[in-house]
């Protein structure tokens, strides 16, 4: 084989070997408003496929406000937001969710009304999307507690159920991108227990996961990457390695 072939073929894998280990999410110099509110100043992060990151900070900081600037949620955005490496900053928010990004936002989200099984069984398919949408049977292996209610109505379900709910909504849609937002907040320590291990589950199929929390022990042993936002601006960011010797900034940061 001679050198243009050899270089050419190099040059192929190099190129595979890129693509493959592409960040999953990517925002650089992210600023948002709300209205004439500027809430987002110059957010830099990113998620590589199949990582856990978790955002962090003190209420108002502008960790929700990431979330649905990176969704399309927000008024005016300026920088730069890729999903797989597509630019999504001009993107209306179904043509992001499009691309496999699920959002889960604080309020939850489900259908009240409906129970909890005509409540996964509406969410439509994601098209564009690299992992195939989670059975039911699969999903009621990975929620126990939603099999055992899943005739019950949303407003019959506990906090925790219709946390587990609202999560299991976006697996039905086959995203692979999650944007989670404070999905232990106000719930009992055996839920969080448990919303650990799917969480962990997840991670282990692949999925990658931007996780938004304010409760430091719940979100430590699940994140690859740590930033921390004051602000609206990102003032820390380390990865998992490095969080022992980050405690102490983290104290003075979070209070944790």
């Amino acid at each position: 084989m001679d050198r243009l072939n050899i270089e050419r073929l190099d040059g192929a894998a190099v190129a595979k070997e890129s693509a493959a280990g592409a960040d999953a999410l990517s925002v650089t110099g992210l600023h948002a408003w709300y209205g004439e509110s500027h809430i987002l100043h110059g957010v830099d992060l990113r998620a590589a496929r199949g990582e856990v990151v978790t955002l962090l900070g003190r209420n108002g900081s502008g960790r929700s406000t990431t979330l649905k600037a990176i969704m399309g949620l927000t008024g005016t955005r300026r920088g730069s937001i890729r999903v797989d490496g597509r630019e999504t900053i001009g993107m209306p928010p179904q043509g992001i969710a499009r691309l496999g990004t699920g959002y889960c936002p604080e309020e939850r989200g489900i259908f009240a009304g409906l129970s909890c099984e005509e409540n996964l069984l509406l969410p439509p398919l994601v098209r564009g999307a690299t992992i195939t949408p989670m059975p039911l049977s699969e999903i009621y292996e990975m929620f126990p507690n939603l099999a055992e209610r899943r005739a019950s109505q949303g407003t019959r379900l506990s906090g925790g159920e219709q946390q587990m709910l609202a999560i299991a909504r976006i697996l039905r849609t086959g995203a692979n991108l999650l944007l989670l937002d404070e999905i232990s907040e106000g719930l009992a320590p055996v839920i969080v227990q448990m919303l650990a291990r799917v969480i962990a589950k997840l991670k282990s199929r692949g999925y990658t996961i931007l996780l938004v929390e304010q409760n430091f022990r719940f979100a430590a042993p699940l994140a690859d990457r740590f930033y921390v936002m004051e602000h609206g601006a990102i003032v820390e960011s380390f990865d998992a390695a490095r969080l022992g010797e980050k405690m102490h900034t983290l104290q003075s940061l979070l209070n944790v």
